[in-house]
């Protein structure tokens, strides 16, 4: 879908507009805050040391990521923005049930709100650990969508850009991919356990796709979606 929204010209406004959808993903990470002073308190009685640190340093990965993308939304904008503007697409990524309502949609992104209700679903049927371990591995996309802007190149938009995601791109696939080996140590045991985590881990996917389709201003068709979620993917030209 990266290659697809710019296979097309669009205006700074666009830009700007991908830029604050995405900076949403980022900056809801910190609302885990409101799970790491409880964890603090129980350091080394209840809470096992290095799930604190992973906590706090996925905070702060993720809350760099946002800065890094909202100095280049401003650099897009030519000025300042104001808070409202930088938050306006904040919606949390999974389901928690510690998070107020507010944070589990935005009726700006639809999508993204679904992805919450998803992940309920999957917490509904797993658990809450064992349904935010897959969804940990959803995280990122993949990082399809980070490596190809991190290949952007051709105007001072796409340089900044790629810089931007170059920086990012490590940290996501740490977040997402370079989980499934420790989870299928951890996690998988027999068949059941591979179909359900797989059958599953398909369906946050499918709608991680449409989230991600979202944020880059749905330039993929609902039918191409569906096609895709069939298998038939086949590849676009590069070239924007």
């Amino acid at each position: 879908m990266v290659r697809a929204y710019f296979r097309h010209p669009h205006a700074i406004e666009e830009h700007l507009d991908v830029l604050l959808r995405q900076m949403g993903r980022e900056l809801q990470t910190a609302n885990g805050l409101h799970r790491a002073l409880p964890m603090f308190d129980d350091l080394e009685i209840g809470v096992d040391r290095h799930e604190f640190a992973e906590l706090l340093e996925h905070i702060a990965e993720e809350t760099q990521h946002y800065v890094i993308l909202a100095d280049l939304a401003e650099w897009a904008a030519d000025r300042k923005l104001r808070q409202e503007e930088l938050r306006r697409y904040e919606v949390y990524a999974r389901w928690d049930p510690q998070l107020p309502d507010d944070k589990r949609s935005n009726a700006l992104l639809p999508e993204a709100s679904r992805m919450v209700e998803v992940c309920r679903e999957a917490a509904d049927a797993l658990g809450l650990d064992l349904s935010t371990e897959i969804g940990r591995l959803s995280e990122g996309g993949g990082g399809g969508a980070f490596l190809e802007c991190a290949r952007l190149e051709g105007d001072e938009f796409r340089d900044r850009l790629a810089a931007a995601m170059r920086r990012i791109l490590t940290d996501e696939i740490h977040h997402g991919p370079d989980r499934i080996e420790g989870f299928a140590r951890s996690r998988i045991h027999t068949d059941v356990d591979l179909a359900t985590a797989a059958r599953w881990l398909t369906t946050i996917m499918e709608q991680h796709l449409r989230v991600r389709n979202e944020i880059w201003r749905n330039p993929l068709s609902n039918e191409r979606m569906a096609a895709i979620d069939r298998g038939e993917v086949a590849p676009l030209d590069r070239e924007p």
